[in-house]
């Protein structure tokens, strides 16, 4: 339910912003493939054009599309000529100069380079000449860091792939998968890739800082393309899924379904020459058996992932998450205990565990194996603990650890009592399953985040007049009467703006509000109903139990000495006792009350 009406609430948004639309041009780079390029025939096309055109459907925003070499889009967008680029990574330097969306894809940056050269660790980059694209995220990543001053610039990836390949340069640094792209399409076999990304970064919309209208149109576009299950079919479409490896999984089974049968029949053979030969076949037929038993299991393990990662997509809330992950490493991984732990603030507090070791319910973010985890970001595999000086086993019996960062929002722990417990595979598919976990929860808070913006009043932090239009129509039921409204109207503040600045008035708005919201209950409904006006929603309140709060209120505001003016407000009481009565008539009564309040607090020099 909740899904929906966010769903409704964000269509109603999208109608108001496309009533002042405006004719838009989004930029992207004319050769980096599979995001955006053109085709042999001359079409725009890739990823981020086919977003664009279902987010320019949904939202009814007119975009027209412009590729050229990815430093010119970028220069029109700082210079106002296009309104977004499709596609940018989003780094902390960035963020200075633009505003991104919600993520829409996640860009992996990795090192090229001829064979038969190798490629390690970053260290193996200093000094070198590194072969990049002009203005692109690289070319701020070798500066940003100081990695090497031989920087060879190019316009595009596939100029820096046949640059290297031809000789020039040690190293390339660009898109994983479109560097692949281009060195299938253009047969440059003496390039390979390495195994590990050395830069991910967020793959978003910019627009620019001014622009918030637009920020928010691309982002409500997006949330509703994943709602509807567009986004994904897109994905499939340009990216694919894990069917690669099921179908190497498929065949490494098939092949060894062949390989005993053939071992099989040929040792049987030999048995009737020698009968020891034929123990030893039947020793090597088990040995195999429970290979193909194992790549059987494991394919069943990746089935059930694929499964769990289809669930994490659908998930509205953090908790239904995290139940997912337990569900899926049980299924996966072969442990004696668990623990997934949730950054807040500065410590990881424990949000689920098996609860047959005594563990502390939170600890410094910093702190053990599990603190290093999520402060590096790297995967800890410890065969034994005893080997491990920062290891803090809480029971003796702990023997080997698998600790695996949830992004920047966790830790995920299993632990067993043998030593030398988690092999490889045990350990790729954890980080996959963790991988499917950090874009849901981000998703998650993304969408919390925005539901946020939507409903509250960003100067007071109190719900806005659009969450009591959804509310009221729940909460006005015959089973919370009496309820109350009190309405609050603050005295001045056009005088105080006028005489003292907008800043010094909000401050004095500010701590109206908080005057207002901390003499309720949890339960009342405080609302910024407009400009200085304020709406307390009270169930199952009696009239005289709305006029001591008024009372509270008016106690506290006085007690303000912070201001050069006495903090004072008007305020209106009426009460429902009737289900036949509409909440509107109330709210009416209750503001022509606050007015009556309001001349005569004119007419008292001394509260005005």
């Amino acid at each position: 339910m909740k899904k929906s009406i966010l769903f409704i609430i964000l269509l109603l948004l999208i109608a108001f912003d496309c009533a002042i639309a405006r004719s838009l041009v989004f930029g992207g780079d004319r050769d980096y493939p599979p995001y955006e390029f053109i085709d042999e025939n001359g079409n725009l096309s890739g990823f981020n054009i086919d977003l664009v055109r279902s987010i320019e459907r949904i939202t009814g925003l007119e975009i027209s599309i412009e590729l050229d070499d990815w430093n010119k889009i970028v220069q029109k967008l700082k210079d106002g000529k296009i309104a977004a680029i499709m596609g940018m990574a989003a780094t902390p330097e960035r963020e200075m100069l633009y505003s991104f969306s919600i993520p829409h894809n996640y860009l992996q940056m990795s090192v090229f380079h001829r064979k038969p050269d190798s490629f390690g660790t970053i260290e193996d980059l200093k000094d070198k000449t590194i072969i990049v694209q002009r203005n692109g995220v690289m070319h701020d990543y070798l500066i940003e860091n100081a990695i090497t001053e031989k920087i060879l610039l190019v316009d595009n990836p596939l100029e820096g792939l046949k640059t290297l390949a031809s000789g020039k340069g040690d190293y390339g640094l660009f898109g994983k998968y479109q560097g692949l792209y281009f060195i299938t399409q253009n047969r440059l076999s003496n390039l390979v890739v390495s195994d590990s990304a050395i830069f991910e970064r967020d793959y978003s919309f910019a627009v620019s800082k001014e622009d918030a209208s637009l920020l928010n149109a691309l982002n409500k576009g997006l949330l509703l393309i994943r709602e509807s299950g567009e986004y994904r079919e897109l994905y499939k479409k340009w990216f694919g899924g894990l069917s690669w490896f099921e179908e190497n999984m498929r065949n490494a089974v098939m092949w060894g379904f062949v390989a005993v049968a053939l071992f099989t029949s040929a040792l049987v053979g030999l048995s009737l020459w020698n009968s020891t030969l034929k123990k030893r076949v039947e020793r090597r037929t088990n040995e195999l058996a429970k290979k193909v038993a194992e790549n059987e299991s494991l394919r069943a393990k990746i089935r059930s992932l694929h499964e769990i990662a289809f669930l994490m997509e659908k998930c509205s809330s953090e908790e239904e998450v995290y139940d997912l992950i337990v569900k899926a490493a049980r299924e996966i991984l072969s442990f004696d205990y668990y623990s997934l732990d949730v950054l807040e603030g500065e410590s990881l507090v424990v949000k689920r565990d098996s609860q047959n070791i005594a563990v502390n319910s939170s600890y410094p973010k910093n702190d053990g194996v599990a603190g290093r985890t999520f402060v590096t970001g790297d995967t800890i595999v410890i065969d034994d603990v005893t080997s491990v000086a920062d290891a803090k086993p809480s029971d003796s019996k702990i023997r080997s650890v698998l600790s695996i960062p949830i992004g920047p929002f966790g830790v995920f722990q299993t632990i067993s009592f043998q030593p030398a417990a988690f092999k490889n595979d045990d350990v790729e598919l954890a980080e996959l399953l963790l991988y499917h976990a950090v874009g849901a929860i981000g998703s998650i808070r993304k969408t919390q985040e925005i539901r946020f913006i939507a409903f509250h009043d960003s100067l007071t932090g109190l719900y806005n007049r659009t969450f009591f239009d959804e509310e009221v129509s729940r909460m006005a039921t015959s089973r919370n009467l009496p309820i109350s409204i009190i309405f609050c109207d603050v005295n001045g503040l056009k005088n105080i703006n006028d005489n003292f600045g907008h800043f010094f008035g909000d401050e004095y708005l500010k701590t109206v509000a908080d005057i207002v919201k901390g003499s309720c209950r949890t339960e009342d409904l405080v609302v910024r109903w407009g400009g200085d006006e304020f709406v307390i929603l009270l169930l199952k309140t009696p009239t005289v139990k709305a006029r001591e709060i008024v009372c509270r209120i008016e106690e506290k505001l006085k007690q303000i000495d912070t201001f050069p003016v006495a903090l004072s407000a008007a305020f209106g009481v009426a009460t429902k006792t009737d289900e036949n009565e509409s909440i509107s008539e109330i709210l009416e009564e209750a503001e022509f009350e606050m007015y009556d309040h309001k001349k005569i607090l004119k007419g008292s020099p001394d509260k005005v």
